[in-house]
């Protein structure tokens, strides 16, 4: 027979058990919240990356990329984004609130090739997490100045995140871990042995160039009063450059230390051997718009919106008038997001075309 302090006793058991249950349960339901298409421990990879060793199974679906080098990536491998987060605001460009409705307007260079229309996340440094808990992506990518946000991120879906982009050989290495993420490996080396068909050709088209004036310079600047950034041969462009023949001129000083050396105009002339100087151009202060320029195209309203300024005190400038280059009308114009800020395939392609333009 059963006494009352046994019947006390089992219902409190009961009721214990009952509440391990309910705990597991809503354990259960936040784990439901960082999703993956198709999970099986029999279709599973684990990816280590700058900052972690992450695990993801089955076949990504939504996937969410946080910056235009990790968009040219995807794209090289076949893949649309789902989310996407920028680099920075584009002065002059159109800034959608909720969705890139009309990519090849609204994202510059790669704008074209997005079948989709994308879900804006703001800035890639700081996406909103808000519309990410929303979309319940199946992956995140992204780059290492979203390490303060990583534990955040890995809450939400599997995040991975990378090094520094534009040292030499790292998205070849990124491509691949990409590729291994969404379950199609051999697209990794399709995307590696096009990027350097294209290189070898550029190579073949600009010999006669290279031949006759075989030392580049490659600067980044907004303009002479601040600081001029000196792209180190240890790079993605510095692979792409030497690729095509050229030698990289660098200050010997520093060569071998990270993707560029800031230097000041009076440093100039220590680079005089350069045969060509090609200066990439950025600049955060441009008044003009797309909708009120006369270059109606996306890229050639970046391309001369961001080069412009950098032009002018290039050429108002005594020191940068004195140099070889500059002497023999070898200084060339462009930007800096596209020669440094995609730093991928379709980048590569991008480049190598109007390094043609420029000298052939």
């Amino acid at each position: 027979m059963l006494t009352i302090s046994r019947i006390i006793k089992l219902i409190f058991l009961n009721l214990i058990t009952s509440l391990v249950i309910i705990a597991c349960s809503s354990s259960d339901t936040t784990v439901q919240q960082t999703p993956n298409t198709n999970q099986s421990n029999n279709d599973c990879r684990t990816i280590e990356h700058a900052l972690d060793t992450t695990k993801i199974c089955g076949q990504p679906e939504k996937i969410v990329v946080l910056s235009p080098h990790h968009l040219d990536l995807l794209l090289s491998l076949g893949y649309q984004p789902t989310a996407y987060g920028f680099s920075y605001a584009m002065p002059g460009t159109p800034q959608p609130e909720n969705k890139f409705d009309n990519p090849s307007q609204q994202i510059p260079y790669l704008g074209e090739q997005v079948t989709t229309q994308p879900i804006n996340l703001g800035l890639g440094s700081e996406p909103s997490l808000e519309k990410l808990a929303a979309l319940k992506p199946d992956v995140i990518f992204g780059e290492i100045r979203n390490k303060g946000s990583y534990d955040l991120l890995k809450q939400i879906a599997p995040t991975f995140i990378w090094d520094v982009r534009t040292m030499g050989g790292q998205w070849q290495e990124t491509i691949k871990d990409m590729a291994k993420i969404l379950g199609e490996e051999e697209k990794a080396e399709q995307a590696i042995a096009t990027h350097q068909k294209a290189i070898d050709n550029a190579r073949k088209d600009l010999a006669s160039v290279v031949e006759k004036h075989p030392n580049l310079l490659l600067l980044g600047m907004s303009n002479l009063q601040n600081q001029v950034a000196v792209i180190q041969p240890n790079t993605y462009l510095g692979e792409v450059i030497q690729g095509v023949g050229f030698e990289m001129v660098s200050l010997p000083s520093v060569e071998g230390k990270g993707p560029s050396v800031p230097i000041s105009i009076e440093a100039l002339p220590q680079l005089n051997e350069a045969d060509i100087i090609i200066v990439l151009g950025y600049s955060a202060d441009i008044e003009e718009t797309l909708e009120t320029s006369s270059e109606k195209s996306l890229n050639s309203f970046v391309q001369i919106s961001q080069s412009k300024p950098a032009q002018q005190a290039w050429q108002s400038n005594k020191i940068a008038n004195s140099l070889k280059a500059s002497q023999n009308d070898r200084v060339y114009f462009t930007t800096y997001y596209l020669w440094n800020g995609l730093n991928g395939p379709n980048g590569t392609q991008l480049i190598l075309e109007q390094l043609r333009d420029f000298l052939l």
